[in-house]
């Protein structure tokens, strides 16, 4: 996931596959694949500067989704990954930290075991 630019996050995530949780602290933008999802912490966290979503229809054409994701700008993709580590820092490891989140044991595992690791992750 390190090297992605972006993460396939279809609808389903369950609390043991922390696909959306796992794409921000990688910092890979999530393509988030639904018509309708309930994001966590949609009251926290403004998931349109992280994230790209694409609706069930369209993401099963032949070659929408490499054409869209073609056509995002090295430059969009570092303001993505610019968001996506502050989403990281302010929200989900502050929260995780604190123990006062929603989140799975799993995923609170995950996010201290990455907390190393995103000391280390530079995004210009």
């Amino acid at each position: 996931m390190h090297t992605s630019k972006f993460c396939l996050n279809p609808a389903g995530d369950t609390p043991s596959a922390c696909r959306l949780f796992d794409a921000i602290v990688s910092l890979c933008v999530p393509v988030i694949v639904s018509d309708s999802i309930e994001l966590p912490f949609e009251d926290v966290i403004d998931y349109k500067k992280i994230a790209i979503f694409v609706g069930t229809k369209a993401s099963l054409r032949p070659g929408y989704l490499a054409s869209l994701l073609r056509g995002v700008s090295t430059e969009r993709i570092l303001e993505f990954q610019k968001e996506l580590k502050q989403v990281y820092v302010t929200t989900l490891l502050t929260m995780s930290l604190k123990r006062s989140s929603n989140l799975s044991p799993i995923c609170l595992l995950i996010c201290l075991n990455w907390e190393r690791l995103g000391r280390v992750l530079y995004v210009p």
